[in-house]
């Protein structure tokens, strides 16, 4: 295992619109004015849908709880509910059971809602003609651990992506051996595995944060603030890879209706996420998984950079643009989210597979947070304070905090 080599980078805004950073300090562009939907606007959705990129040919397996599937906003949407022998049927849940689907419902609308709602607009789903495979896995009424069932299906029905927004935390140290050995199964299969960290609310882990090669994801406001502790701190976890939008963003359910309303926390950015895989594997289908990964941790922030790591935004907030602009073929073939104290080993995953040489990213610029692009190609950016980890072929064990 390589050494850290730490660095910290001072807290300033720049304004890019082909001029230099600027030393006065600012506010990233604020979005909020935009409502429930103020995440289309910041990652730009629109422009790329219109292209025709839409997650069309790209499978996503969804684990939730239970899923409204007549709401008006997944009316078009490509949904085949998947059965467990150890958890009951996700649609069964009645449709006046709010608290019991309103989070499925809502996980699934911002990957493939249609924009509509009882009240009329609704989430936008940000690979809405992605096929979803939904699985109940954690329901209430599920039985055992219904993780690794699950997932064999999902890489048996070709799953591409699997997304897990949340779960039954681990009040132990320990993983299941069968967790594990599906995991491993996926990853070798190249399916891409992401996972929502904890809200400050939840005790323990979820069975997947601390599992090898899993893209781990927080969340962020409309100016790119990060959600906080009880005492006012900023959120900080030492798994977090990458962050998206998640803060008061469009879901249905939670006011007690089927009509449009908002809601926060990791698990709405999950699934931002995993729609923006979508997006890049549908852009690029001869890039490999471990290909993609790399594309979404490097290409954080408005322009090209060096790797960067911080236990607040982790690499930096995803960029929908320049992940499906640019080319993932030109990385490392090789899944970046390894840590040398976690399971399952980068040898036990791709030991029976030709391992590629590793390769450093290009020095260039500092990396700035927000991606939040403007009218005109001007993009207001916050470069917070991080502790630098430079790319190795692992992450790295140990605690920084910043």
């Amino acid at each position: 295992m390589r050494a850290r080599r730490w660095a910290a980078a001072a807290v300033v805004a720049a304004s890019l619109a082909g001029a230099a950073l600027l030393p006065s300090a600012a506010a990233a562009q604020d979005f909020s004015a935009s409502g429930a939907l103020w995440y289309v606007d910041a990652m730009k959705l629109s422009a790329i849908h219109d292209a025709g990129i839409d997650g069309e040919g790209v499978t996503i397996a969804v684990f939730d709880d239970g899923l409204n599937r007549d709401a008006v906003g997944l009316k078009d949407a490509d949904i085949e509910v998947r059965p467990l022998d150890a958890c009951p049927d996700p649609t069964s849940v009645a449709a006046t059971d709010f608290e019991g689907s309103q989070h499925g419902t809502s996980v699934t609308s911002l990957i493939a809602g249609n924009g509509t709602s009882d009240s009329g607009e609704g989430p936008v789903g940000i690979a809405p003609k992605a096929r979803i495979l939904y699985y109940g896995v954690i329901q209430d009424g599920c039985e055992g651990n219904p993780y690794p069932a699950a997932l064999d299906d999902a890489v048996a029905q070709g799953a591409d992506i699997v997304t897990i927004s949340g779960g039954a935390p681990r009040l132990d140290d320990e993983l299941t051996q069968p967790t594990i050995d599906s995991v491993t199964a996926a990853l070798r299969a190249g399916v891409v595995l992401i996972a929502g960290l904890p809200n400050r609310d939840t005790i323990g882990e979820f069975e997947l944060m601390t599992i090898n090669g899993v893209v781990n994801v927080g969340s962020v406001g409309s100016s790119a603030q990060l959600p906080t502790e009880r005492d006012g701190s900023e959120m900080t976890n030492e798994d977090v890879d990458v962050v998206a939008p998640g803060i008061d963003v469009a879901g249905v359910g939670f006011d007690g209706t089927w009509g449009m309303s908002t809601w926060s926390g990791n698990s709405a950015a999950t699934p931002l996420v995993a729609g923006l895989m979508a997006l890049a594997k549908q852009s690029w289908p001869d890039a490999t998984a471990s290909q993609l990964l790399q594309s979404l941790i490097r290409n954080t922030g408005p322009e090209a950079h060096e790797l960067e790591w911080s236990n607040t935004y982790g690499y930096g907030i995803v960029n929908a643009t320049r992940i499906v602009d640019e080319d993932p073929t030109q990385y490392a073939d090789e899944n970046p989210l390894f840590k040398d104290d976690q399971q399952p080993s980068f040898d036990d995953v791709f030991s029976a597979q030709e391992v590629p040489s590793t390769s450093e990213p290009a020095p260039d610029a500092p990396a700035s947070i927000a991606p939040w692009l403007i009218g005109g190609g001007v993009v207001v950016v916050i470069v917070i304070v991080v502790v630098v980890v430079l790319a190795s072929r692992k992450k790295t064990g140990g605690r920084r905090d910043v």
